[in-house]
C-alpha cells in the first residue's frame, strides 16, 4: 500500500515539474515575440524594387522567398521551386531600433555587391505581414511584403 502512495506523488510531483517547465517555456517565448515581434520564418509576398515602379509585384509562384529572422541573426535564401536549387541567399546580424531594421550583410550568394554593407529599413507589421521600406545599397529602393509562415 505505501508503494501505492510514493507512486501516486512520484507521478503527480512529475506533472507538476513538466507544467511548470511548460509554462515557463511558454511565457519565455510570448516575451520574446512580443518583444521582437520580427523574429519568424516569412516568405515573400509582394515587392516593389527600384524607384521607377509604383505596383507591387506578385512573388513569382515558381520562385521561393524564404527569410528567416532570429533573436540576433537574419537570413534569407531565393530558390528554383522545381529544382530546390538556391540562386541567391544574404544573411548576417540585425538590429532594432523603434521600426527602424538593418541588416548588416555578412555573407551571401549573388549578392556579391551588397557584402560587408547595411542595409536599413522601416518596419511595420501588419497582422502576419512583415512590410519593410528602405534602400538595400546607395540608390535600390526596396519595398517588401512578407507573410509570416506557421
Amino acid at each position: 500500500m505505501k508503494k501505492v502512495h510514493v507512486l501516486i506523488i512520484l507521478i503527480a510531483v512529475m506533472a507538476i515539474t513538466l507544467m511548470t517547465v511548460g509554462a515557463t517555456s511558454n511565457q519565455k517565448e510570448k516575451s520574446q515575440s512580443e518583444t521582437n515581434p520580427i523574429i519568424g520564418t516569412w516568405q515573400l509576398s509582394l515587392y516593389k524594387y527600384g524607384s521607377g515602379t509604383s505596383v507591387f509585384q506578385e512573388a513569382n509562384p515558381n520562385e521561393g522567398h524564404i527569410k528567416l529572422i532570429t533573436d540576433t541573426y537574419f537570413t534569407w535564401v531565393a530558390f528554383n521551386k522545381a529544382t530546390q536549387i538556391i540562386y541567391s541567399s544574404a544573411g548576417g546580424t540585425y538590429t532594432l531600433n523603434g521600426d527602424n531594421y538593418t541588416e548588416s550583410i555578412e555573407f551571401g550568394l549573388g549578392m556579391d555587391n551588397y557584402l560587408q554593407k547595411k542595409a536599413t529599413y522601416t518596419f511595420k507589421i501588419e497582422g502576419d505581414n512583415l512590410f519593410i521600406t528602405g534602400n538595400l545599397a546607395e540608390n535600390l529602393m526596396i519595398e517588401e511584403v512578407w507573410k509570416r509562415i506557421k
